[in-house]
Formats: structure tokens, sequence, C-alpha cells
């Protein structure tokens, strides 16, 4: 068995690695980019070995490190006029200081660089006046100049934190022409759902697809189920719904849409999270075939309540999982009690923050709504 996870947050980036074989454990740790720290356990069994690494995995996972199908590289700041090395990634920062260039401009000086066409990662942090100016600017950018970066495979539009920007501040776009530019890309990851859309699309290379918003619309969902079928390679997929306060409108008619007729043939983690429909996606998944295949199903940050509850511990084909990730709940203690016994170290069901306040009052929100 072997994992593969890493922890991204502003400026920590560190990867995670653990190899079991035979009764042997070695754990590789560090800042993506480097080799790492390695240690070495040997136990008494094979099964000691296997318990102990999916007891190290799931502390992880808590801790917020996620599933990656393969090591990134390094990303960097760009600094304006700093020479280039293709080994790194690069993110580009605007903020709305007087002396601050706008992002176009670290955009078009990165381009001037030497080795600029070599880079495979890039990463677009707050650009200016990000709360009301939309992403438009930028992805037209990379299409004008998909030629000059046609080697980048790799695109987070919108790592931004919430001291920058609220992420139900941030304006996204229209995706559809950049993702034709593009279509090449191994993962794409998009914080901020407000205009969103990707509308139709063909990335039969795209291997990690992360969403990120407060509050989805529809017509996003919708503009993925109309292309999943050339989501052949897509392995990773974590989509947060959001709340309709924040704008979301996605409905449990669109979900199983999403999920109808047996897509994403090597998809390995399936993350539906974060939605105040929560208990009508739990119940979409129950028995569904997408389980026969995924290793792990995020279902947390959501409203999941005692409906939610009732369907998983009905619903037989969560038992081939390694694990299960129910976190921010609001079931009943009983059901949370039931599932931790049946599931045991493969599952993680940690109440909400809100629990006892939104049982009280009877009301309940998502884990990340503004």
């Amino acid at each position: 068995m072997e994992k593969y996870l890493e922890f991204k947050d502003g400026s920590s980036q560190k990867f995670w690695k653990i190899l079991a074989e035979g009764n042997t454990l070695t754990v590789t740790y560090g800042k993506i980019g480097t080799q790492g720290t390695q240690k070495t356990k040997t136990f008494d069994s094979e099964e000691k070995a296997l318990k102990d690494a999916k007891k190290l995995i799931a502390a992880k996972e808590k801790k917020g490190y996620k599933a990656a199908s393969s090591a990134s590289r390094q990303v960097v700041t760009y600094k304006l006029n700093k020479e280039v090395d293709p080994k790194y990634g690069y993110k580009f920062i605007s903020y709305e200081y007087d002396d601050d260039p706008e992002i176009l401009e670290f955009l078009s000086n990165f381009k001037a660089q030497e080795n600029s066409d070599k880079v495979e990662e890039i990463v677009i942090g707050m650009w200016e006046e990000g709360y009301d100016k939309s992403s438009k600017h930028i992805l037209d950018f990379f299409i004008e100049n998909k030629n000059h970066f046609s080697n980048v495979k790799h695109f987070f539009i919108g790592d931004i934190e919430s001291e920058e920007n609220e992420i139900s501040w941030i304006q996204q776009s229209n995706f559809e022409d950049f993702l034709k530019a593009y279509s090449h890309i191994e993962t794409l990851k998009i914080r901020g759902g407000n205009s969103l859309t990707m509308g139709t699309f063909n990335l039969p290379n795209l291997k990690e697809l992360t969403i990120e918003s407060g509050g989805l619309d529809d017509e996003l969902i919708q503009n993925i189920a109309k292309s999943k079928s050339s989501l052949t390679s897509l392995e990773y997929l974590e989509i947060w719904f959001g709340i309709s306060d924040y704008g979301a409108t996605v409905t449990k008619e669109t979900v199983k849409e999403l999920l109808a007729n047996n897509p994403f043939p090597n998809l390995k983690h399936l993350g539906l999270m974060n939605s105040e429909i929560q208990d009508d996606i739990v119940v979409t998944l129950e028995n569904h075939e997408i389980l026969e295949r995924i290793k792990v199903l995020d279902i947390s940050m959501g409203v999941l309540k005692e409906n939610g509850g009732d369907s998983l511990l009905k619903n037989d084909g969560l038992d081939k999982l390694e694990k299960l990730v129910c976190d921010f709940h609001y079931m009943t203690e009983e059901q949370t009690k039931a599932l931790r016994k049946r599931f045991g170290n493969k599952g993680s069901f940690e109440y909400s923050d809100y629990y006892e306040e939104a049982i009280e009052d009877e009301w309940y929100f998502v884990e990340v709504g503004e």
C-alpha cells in the first residue's frame, strides 16, 4: 500500500508519503519540491503495519492533508524580473497598493523571462479588486499566449485566503475558451463560484478537478455533467457546493445527472461537499455504482443530518471504501456512534463546530459559506 498526501496553506507547502511493504512502513515527509526526510519502522506482522499505516493516514487527513495523484513541485511567488526555473511552479499575486503592479504586468514580465515557456504549474492568487473584477482578463492572457504556455499542465485559479478576499466574494468567469486552449492540462483547481461556468469542454488528460465555493450555480454542475464523458483520466474530483445565501442553486437532480451512466472510469477520490443539500447527495449515493471503484468518499462540511445518517447506515456500498469522511456533520449521537463502530479507522465523523447550537435552534450552516 502506498499513499501520497499534500498540505498547502498559504506559504506552507508540505508533502507526506507512506509506503507499506510487508511488515515495514516507510514514511517520507518535507517541503514540496525537496527529497524530504525518510523514516522506516518494522512491525511484528504485516497486519499491524497496515493498521498503523491507516491510523497515520487518517491523522494526516484530519489535519488537512489531501490526496494527490503524484508529487507536485514547490510553488514560489513570482517577483518582477526574477530568473525563472522550470523546476518550480509560479504563483502570481497583485494587491491594491499604489505601488503594486496589476497581475497582467506580473504575467507579461514573467512571459518575457527565459525558461518561462517550460514551466508546468501556474497559480493565480489575489488580483487587483478581485472582489469586484472577474478573472476574465487573466484567462484571456493565457488564451492569447497559449503557445508560449503550452507546457503548463497544472492551473490553480483563485488561490486566495479569506484574509485577502472571502471565498464568496471571489469573482470568476467563463472558462470555456480557456479550457479549449489548454485541453491537455492534468490538474485544475478553482476557488470562488461567482459567475463561474465551464461551458462544453474536452479534457481527456485531466486527473484532478477541484472547485471550492461558498455557493455554486447549478449551471456549472450541468456543464460538468454534459462533458463528463471526456474525463476518462479523472482520478480526483472535489466540489464544494455551498449555500443558497451565497448563490448556491445546485439541485439533487443535477447531482444525479453528474453521477449518471457510470462516469469517471478511473476515479479514486470523490468529494461532494459543503452543501446545504448534503442529505440529498448522500441519498443519491446510496448503493451507487460509483462506489464500486472509488477508494475515498468525502461528504464532509455540509448540512448532513438525520436523514443522511439513516442513508449512510443502510448503504452497503460504503463498505468497500478505504476512507469515508463525514466531518462537520449534524447527525444524531446514536447514528454517529453506530457509524464509528461500523467503519472504525476508515471513517471520520467529527461533529459540526455549531452542533449544539444548531440542534437547539434548528439552524444549520455549511462549513464554508462566506
